[in-house]
């Protein structure tokens, strides 16, 4: 009697363990390439058909990317600045934009410690807007020599996910009537970030 009381509570335990890791939205690594390889299947085709695209009335044939690879997805810590430092980012066609600084994150990629400065545009209604733009040892060479951009949102967040296989060309890459904010030297990465979107 003892012994089936036992086996009954091993095995509820088992299943209590399947059910939370089937509930703790933790992707396989093949799960997250095909959710990666989706979302750019979306993109190219919003690129070759939406109003919206850089393309329009020009000819598109598909954007080029590094193979999706999981290790390029971190976390990083959130550290905010007590200052908002204003800076003036230079642009694609010769102007200026200027943002604050928000935030930096430390991040390990790759066996090696990193940072990044998180910006947000000043003026009204721009204070949850946060923007990223970094360059690495790639940048002008297979990926766009004016940097690349990252989708981040932060809030209050302590930690927060940096996913360089999401990064991406600013539509100056594409169009030069368009004006892009380039990276802040300290976002210059002295390491190859061999993710994300390569030279169209």
């Amino acid at each position: 009697m003892k012994g089936s009381k036992l086996i009954i509570s091993i095995l509820a335990v088992v299943v209590g363990v399947v059910i939370f890791l089937a509930n703790s939205g933790e992707e396989s690594p093949e799960e997250y390439i095909a959710s990666i390889e989706k979302e750019r299947k979306e993109k190219n085709e919003f690129m070759r058909s939406s109003s919206d695209s850089p393309f329009k009335g020009k000819e598109f044939t598909e954007l080029k990317y590094f193979p999706a690879d999981p290790s390029y997805k971190v976390m990083a810590n959130v550290n905010q600045l007590e200052t908002k430092e204003l800076v003036t980012l230079g642009t694609s066609d010769g102007k200026t934009q200027q943002y604050q600084k928000f935030a930096f994150v430390e991040f390990e990629i790759k066996g090696q410690r990193k940072k990044l400065t998180l910006l947000r545009q000043a003026g009204p209604g721009m204070q949850n807007v946060t923007f990223l733009a970094f360059a690495d040892a790639t940048s002008g060479e297979s990926t766009y020599g004016g940097g690349r951009y990252l989708d981040v949102s932060v809030k209050n967040a302590r930690q927060i996910v940096l996913d360089f296989n999401l990064a991406y060309n600013p539509y100056c890459e594409y169009n030069s009537s368009y004006s892009c904010p380039l990276p802040l030297k300290e976002n210059v990465l002295d390491i190859a970030i061999e993710a994300g979107e390569k030279n169209y």
